[in-house]
């Protein structure tokens, strides 16, 4: 798949993308920077109760593979496979989720220059999401992403020793 132009990316968004966006006090070259090292999948990743690392990316270039084994229940694993598919520096990349626990995963993370200048950047992060019993599935999804990015987000900032500043969480 080509990589999709950045301006093109918001018109993909659907009715069943889940948003969190935050704004850190940091350039988003750095912002980005932190995603692209080895320690930005491991600081993101490898900490997660439930999610045990099989194969980490070496980059997010397009066509890099990640695979996971998640717990689902306490009795319940299973693998989780996401192809990276679009990469434009300092912008963004996306992941796409080709086998796992969902009908459909697409995850954009994007990286967007601040309205309060140079020195800060917002990131976004966009999942295009479906699963079983959609639209009831929401529901019960909402808080499980809202958690995990509102501490993703707290990883990040932690790593450059500041506080992000949550600006949306939604469905749109």
């Amino acid at each position: 798949m080509e990589t999709i132009s950045f301006g093109i990316h918001f018109l993909l968004i659907s009715m069943h993308t889940f948003i969190y966006r935050s704004s850190f006090p940091i350039k988003k070259e750095s912002l980005f920077h932190f995603h692209e090292d080895p320690i930005g999948f491991k600081t993101l990743v490898g900490g997660t109760k439930g999610v045990e690392i099989i194969k980490a990316p070496k980059s997010l270039q397009v066509g890099e593979e990640v695979i996971l084994k998640v717990t689902i229940l306490p009795f319940w694993k299973q693998t989780w496979i996401a192809k990276h598919i679009a990469y434009e520096k300092n912008n963004f990349f996306q992941d796409n989720q080709e086998q796992g626990p969902f009908r459909k995963f697409l995850h954009t993370h994007c990286f967007l220059d601040s309205p309060e200048g140079v020195t800060s950047s917002i990131l976004s992060d966009e999942i295009q999401i479906d699963y079983f019993l959609w639209p009831i599935s929401r529901f019960f999804l909402f808080p499980i992403l809202y958690f995990m990015f509102r501490k993703r987000h707290a990883l990040t900032a932690k790593h450059f020793g500041v506080k992000p500043k949550l600006i949306f969480c939604r469905y749109s």
